[in-house]
């Protein structure tokens, strides 16, 4: 039998903010809720904001930065990352903070625009712009049954599911299996296959919209190995990311550049009970313990389709500059327009989402904009991105020739300092007018 504390989650509980050492930080006023809370500590220098290369903008973007500032002041994030490219050039490349900074007090190396981040969920973007170009080279259907690839997926009345389904969330499986094991998960790169096939649908296939974070995904990554006969990531180098020169965005990273990338930290008060049980059953671990792994040597080295693409700022801004240039970049095209219109167009009923409780909207892996409810801000509609845990965005939008690489290595889920980081996305979206 193995030893629980050398097991994944033996591990994982070392990891857990230790909640009798609170910092207790209180955040200033006019920045926010006065309220003690667990938090990390605002690295306070005047070098604590790196810039990259920027370009001249008629729009006045300073006051977006000191919205970032004062995100930054409320010790919920030990970095910031925020990249801007409007109309084609890149006018905000900043990072403020350090890439680990604790309530211990460790500081690490400044965050830097070049600095390697995890986009999390955001990951899906990627995956699902791999699966339209295998579309558009014929190698799979959009209309597929997963049945197609994976026959034993057609158990317990899932006969019907298609691809499209698992990249908008109509699948009706949203939750990982229970009690699936962790360590043989890593290891594997993926939760065993049998687990997955064996879940039972909560509706049936375009019916409901129920927001899956990890369990479809690995199932989109089964079917594009089978079809293909090559691994995940070896695939979207060749495919996609070589023939447009991105160097630095990747499922993963090397062993040894492990100590490049940012580690992220548990901040703010506990995650409240309900939103807790979301988390549990959707992506199979409480949230801090979810955190934790992120920081964990397999998972950054591994291939997780919908959770461990990383990559500098800038790599990812120019991977959605792919998406809004209708698949072009910089003269090289390796995407069709129709598949770029598919992705990025609404699929999705209106209705309330499952998992979130809230009227999310989704294209073919990817999270619309709105007019009143939106992610991205007030009034993107027609706008595509991703959330990613907690509090990472990244979106193009359409209508303002605009895309947006807002990074962050906190982990609040409950805090009213977040209103902070909500409001960084509105003075965006009211900043660039739309065309």
């Amino acid at each position: 039998m193995q030893d629980p504390s050398r097991s994944l989650r033996g591990r994982l509980a070392r990891l857990r903010p230790d909640r009798s050492r609170r910092v207790g930080a209180l955040i200033p006023r006019g920045q926010g809720a006065l309220l003690p809370r667990e938090t990390v500590q605002p690295f306070r220098s005047r070098d604590v904001t790196t810039a990259g290369p920027e370009a001249p903008c008629a729009v006045d973007v300073e006051p977006i930065w000191v919205e970032v500032r004062r995100m930054y002041a409320t010790g919920l994030h030990p970095a910031i990352a925020l990249h801007v490219v409007h109309q084609g050039r890149v006018v905000l490349d900043r990072t403020v903070g350090h890439l680990c900074n604790d309530p211990d007090g460790r500081v690490g190396a400044q965050a830097r625009p070049d600095s390697l981040f995890n986009l999390f969920s955001a990951s899906k973007i990627v995956t699902a712009t791999l699966v339209q170009a295998l579309v558009d080279d014929g190698v799979l259907d959009l209309q597929d049954r997963v049945t197609r690839w994976i026959p034993a997926f057609g158990q317990r009345g899932k006969g019907d599911v298609r691809l499209r389904n698992l990249l908008d969330h109509t699948a009706g499986i949203p939750d990982m299996p229970r009690g699936f094991d962790l360590d043989a998960a890593l290891d594997a790169g993926r939760p065993p296959l049998e687990a997955l096939c064996a879940l039972r649908p909560r509706s049936e296939p375009g019916r409901r919209v129920a927001y899956s974070p990890v369990a479809t995904w690995f199932l989109v990554q089964e079917i594009i190995e089978r079809a293909t006969g090559r691994g995940l990531r070896g695939l979207l180098r060749e495919r996609l990311l070589d023939p447009l020169g991105i160097e630095t965005l990747d499922y993963g990273v090397s062993p040894d550049r492990l100590g490049d990338v940012a580690r992220h930290a548990v901040t703010g008060p506990p995650v409240p009970g309900v939103m807790a049980s979301v988390f549990d059953r959707s992506i199979g671990l409480p949230f801090a313990d979810a955190v934790a792994l992120t920081n964990d040597p397999r998972f950054l080295t591994g291939v997780l389709p919908s959770a461990n693409v990383i990559g500098t700022p800038r790599d990812t801004g120019r991977f959605l500059q792919l998406l809004l240039g209708g698949g072009k970049l910089d003269g090289t095209r390796v995407l069709s327009e129709a598949a770029v219109a598919r992705m990025t167009s609404m699929q999705t009923p209106r209705q309330l989402d499952g998992t979130f409780g809230m009227p999310m909207k989704y294209g073919l892996g990817v999270m619309m904009g709105g007019k009143a409810f939106s992610l991205f801000g007030l009034d993107t509609r027609g706008a595509f991105g991703h959330l990613g845990l907690s509090t990472v965005v990244v979106y193009a939008d359409p209508a303002r020739d605009l895309s947006v690489v807002f990074l962050n290595t906190g982990k609040p889920m409950a805090d009213l300092g977040m209103a902070r980081w909500y409001w960084v996305l509105q003075r965006i979206a009211g900043s660039f007018p739309r065309r």
